[in-house]
C-alpha cells in the first residue's frame, strides 16, 4: 500500500471552552469552511423531521440538504483540482474502490426509473467523498474527527428533544404480526438510522476518550445521550454492532496472547457443559424461548429469518440476476421492493442492486481489502468504524444510502487511515501504531 506525504495540520485541540472558541475564531477561512461543512453534513444529511419518513419529496429540509451537498461538492472539487495530495489519496486503494462504485452509480443513473433522483443521490456520494478526503488531507485527522463528533452529538441531542416534544415525528409505531406494535424512538430519522448514529457516536466517543485522551465532561455526556438513544431506538443490529466494534477495536487489550490457553480451556469447558445439559433438557426449545424475549413481536421466527430480511435478500438477488450489468440506479429499490421493504437491507446487495454485479464486486473487494488490512495493522478507531459498518451492513444499507452522510464520512476515514501521517496514535519515528491501552487509575476531565 502506498503512502502519501502530508504537511502537519497545525491545529491543536484545546482543553478549555475559551481556548477552543479562540482557536476556532483564529482558523484560516478554508479550514473554518471545511470543518463547518463536515459538521453540517454529519448532522443534516440523514435528518428527517417528517411524520412519514418513508416519503421523499422536494420540501424545505431536502432543499437544505441539496444546498449542503452542493457546497461540499464545490469545496471537495476545489481541493481535488488544486492539491496533488488529495488526488493521490483518491487514486490509492482501498479508496479507489469507492471511486469505481460511484462511477457505476453514474453509469446506471440514465437507465433509472427516476434519473434525476438517482443522479442527485450519486452526486451526494461524490460530494461526501471529496469533502472528507480534502478535510483529512488539508486540515488533519483530529479536527475533522471532532467536527464529525459534534455533528453526531447534536443529532442525538435533538433527537431526544423531538422524541419528547414532538412524538408524532420522534416515535416510530412499527407494526408487528398479530396486530401488535413496537414503539421505537426515531427522533430526527428512522429508528434504524438513529441506531446507527447513536452506535457510531458511542464507538467514536469511547475510543477518542480512551485512546486519544480526548476527555471532557461534555464528551462523556454526549456518549451517555447517544447510548440512551441507541437503546431506545430498539435497533438490535446497531446495539450488537457497537459491542462487537469496541471489542474488536481493543482486542489486543481484552484478548492478550498470554491468556490464549485460558480462552481455549474455557471454550472446551463451555462445549462440555452444553453437551451435558443437552442430555437433560431440549436446548433448542430453550434457545427459542429466550429468543422470543428479544424479538419485538414475541415470535422467535422473527429472529431466525433475520426479522424477515432473508425473504428481502432472496427477492433482491432475483432482481439483480434479471439486470446484472447496470442495475436499477440509486434510490429506486423502494419501487421494486415495495411488496417487501423500501430497500435491500444489505450494504453489498444494495450496491449490486443499484449498479449491477461490477459495483457489487467492487463493494465486496473494498470490504475484504480493509478487513485484510485490519489483521496486519491494528488501529482502534479505524477498526472500530470498520467493524460497526460491516456488522450493520449485513442488515442495512448504511454507506451507499439514498443520501450519503455521516456513515459514509467515517467509512472514508476508516479506508484512508493507513495512508495518513498526522494521526496521534502513529509513532512519528517508527510509523507504527501505538499499542492501545485502557487508562488506569483516576480519570481527569477538562472543563
Amino acid at each position: 500500500m502506498s503512502s502519501i506525504d502530508y504537511q502537519p495540520a497545525g491545529i491543536q485541540i484545546q482543553n478549555s471552552v475559551e481556548d477552543r472558541l479562540s482557536g476556532i475564531l483564529s482558523l484560516p477561512l478554508s479550514t473554518f469552511v471545511g470543518l463547518t461543512l463536515v459538521t453540517i453534513v454529519a448532522f443534516l444529511n440523514l435528518a428527517d423531521v417528517s411524520i412519514d419518513k418513508d416519503k421523499v419529496g422536494l420540501d424545505m429540509q431536502v432543499m437544505l440538504k441539496l444546498v449542503g451537498i452542493g457546497c461540499a461538492a464545490l469545496y471537495g472539487m476545489i481541493g481535488f483540482l488544486t492539491d496533488r495530495r488529495v488526488r493521490d489519496l483518491v487514486q490509492t486503494f482501498p479508496i479507489f474502490w469507492v471511486v469505481i462504485i460511484i462511477t457505476m452509480y453514474f453509469v446506471a443513473s440514465p437507465f433509472s426509473l427516476t434519473p434525476t433522483i438517482s443522479f442527485a443521490s450519486t452526486l451526494s456520494m461524490v460530494a461526501v467523498l471529496l469533502l472528507t478526503i480534502r478535510a483529512l488531507v488539508q486540515i488533519g485527522i483530529m479536527p475533522v474527527l471532532n467536527a464529525i463528533f459534534v455533528g453526531m452529538g447534536l443529532f442525538n441531542v435533538l433527537s431526544w428533544v423531538v422524541y419528547f416534544v414532538w412524538p408524532e415525528v420522534g416515535v416510530l409505531k412499527e407494526p408487528l404480526p398479530e396486530g401488535k406494535f413496537a414503539y421505537r424512538m426515531s427522533g430526527l430519522a428512522h429508528s434504524n438510522v438513529l441506531g446507527q448514529y447513536a452506535g457510531l457516536t458511542v464507538v467514536l466517543g469511547t475510543i477518542m476518550f480512551f485512546s486519544y485522551q480526548q476527555r471532557s465532561s461534555v464528551r462523556v455526556g454526549l456518549i451517555a445521550v447517544a447510548f440512551g438513544a441507541l437503546v431506545s431506538s430498539l435497533s438490535r443490529t446497531s446495539l450488537v454492532a457497537t459491542v462487537v466494534a469496541l471489542t474488536i477495536a481493543y482486542r489486543r487489550v481484552f484478548f492478550k496472547p498470554e491468556y490464549l490457553q485460558r480462552y481455549v480451556v474455557a471454550t472446551m469447558m463451555g462445549i462440555f457443559a452444553v453437551m451435558v445439559i443437552s442430555t437433560q433438557v431440549d436446548i433448542g426449545a430453550k434457545i427459542k424461548e429466550k429468543m422470543t424475549m428479544v424479538s419485538k413481536s414475541g415470535d422467535a421466527d422473527e429472529l431466525t429469518s433475520a426479522t424477515g430480511r432473508s425473504e428481502i435478500w432472496a427477492y433482491a438477488i432475483r432482481l439483480i440476476s434479471e439486470r446484472p450489468l447496470i442495475g436499477y440506479g440509486a434510490a429506486t429499490s423502494k419501487y421494486y421492493l415495495a411488496l417487501y421493504s423500501s430497500y435491500t437491507h444489505n450494504m453489498i446487495l444494495n450496491v449490486a442492486f443499484s449498479t449491477g454485479i461490477i459495483g457489487g464486486f467492487a463493494c465486496l473487494m473494498m470490504v475484504l481489502g480493509r478487513v485484510r488490512a485490519m489483521f496486519s495493522i491494528s488501529h482502534p478507531l479505524a477498526d472500530g468504524i470498520l467493524v460497526f459498518i460491516i456488522v450493520n451492513g449485513l442488515f442495512e444499507n448504511v454507506v451507499f444510502s439514498v443520501l450519503a452522510g455521516m456513515p459514509t464520512m467515517v467509512w472514508v476515514m476508516s479506508l484512508s487511515w493507513p495512508l495518513l501521517k498526522d494521526d496521534p496514535l502513529v509513532d512519528s519515528t517508527t510509523g507504527e501504531i501505538k499499542k492501545p491501552v485502557l487508562p488506569e487509575g483516576n480519570l481527569r476531565f477538562s472543563q
